[in-house]
């Protein structure tokens, strides 16, 4: 890879673990996951359910968090403080630039669920509940769910303010939660307009349940290889496109 791109993911990287707002999310994650072990003794019998459901709820949401508050500024932040026309004034690409910014939060990312993930197994140990390799599966697709977040909110960056950001951020994953709902509510609809926006809608926002394991890894049942598979070539091709519209959104822009 460009050692210019991993440069500025590692300068990214570190960036963000100075951020307060990661330190805080990540707190708040760690006493969340934490809460379920001293609640979990109140459903006697459903302990691990609980845990497990609980903690990797936790993990996405929290990650969803960082990716809001902190890659939705990301960019703006060096455009405000005029910093990134230092960094463009080298050999650096601004397709390059973005990449850079992109990794450097998956880095981050991937950092935080480490350590959430080394948590949640290690209150399994303590609290009545067993290790299962389907853990480790959920944790990959929490992973891929938040990489392909990360890309909405890198191209969300180079068009619009960080709260219009972090909102459409935001939009994204609730209406991806919901896309296939939206898509049945629209067939179920008379207007043929009311069908086709629907099935439009479904096409073009990420359908991110495709991530969603933890109902099938809270009731015990395996998630298979030909599923991770293919939710990570979802997760890559998703998150190309919309990197590749962020760098066509951002070869355009005018700095002052």
């Amino acid at each position: 890879m460009n050692t210019h791109v991993m440069a500025l993911a590692v300068n990214t990287f570190r960036e963000t673990v100075r951020d307060r707002i990661f330190y805080l999310v990540a707190v708040f994650g760690l006493v969340m996951l934490a809460s379920t072990a001293v609640l979990s003794p109140l459903a006697i019998g459903a302990q691990g359910k609980i845990m497990t459901d609980v903690g990797l709820a936790a993990m996405s949401i929290f990650g969803l968090l960082v990716v809001v508050f902190v890659g939705s500024g990301m960019v703006r932040k060096e455009m405000d403080k005029g910093t990134i026309l230092t960094i463009l004034s080298k050999p650096v690409g601004r397709r390059e630039y973005l990449l850079g910014k992109f990794l450097g939060l998956n880095l981050t990312l991937v950092t935080m669920l480490a350590i959430m993930g080394a948590l949640f197994l290690l209150m399994l140990l303590i609290a009545p509940g067993a290790f299962s390799f389907r853990f480790i599966s959920a944790f990959y697709l929490t992973f891929l769910e938040l990489t392909l977040i990360n890309a909405a909110a890198v191209l969300f960056s180079t068009c619009v303010s960080p709260i219009l950001a972090a909102v459409a951020t935001l939009g994204v994953f609730v209406m991806g939660h919901l896309s296939e709902s939206i898509r049945d509510f629209g067939l179920l609809q008379g207007s043929p307009l009311q069908q086709k926006t629907s099935e439009v809608v479904y096409y073009l926002i990420p359908n991110l349940e495709v991530f969603n394991v933890r109902g099938a890894v809270v009731h015990g049942d395996p998630v298979s290889g030909a599923h991770l598979l293919l939710a990570t070539l979802y997760a890559a091709a998703f998150s190309g496109l919309l990197l590749i519209l962020a760098g066509a959104v951002f070869a355009r822009k005018e700095f002052r």
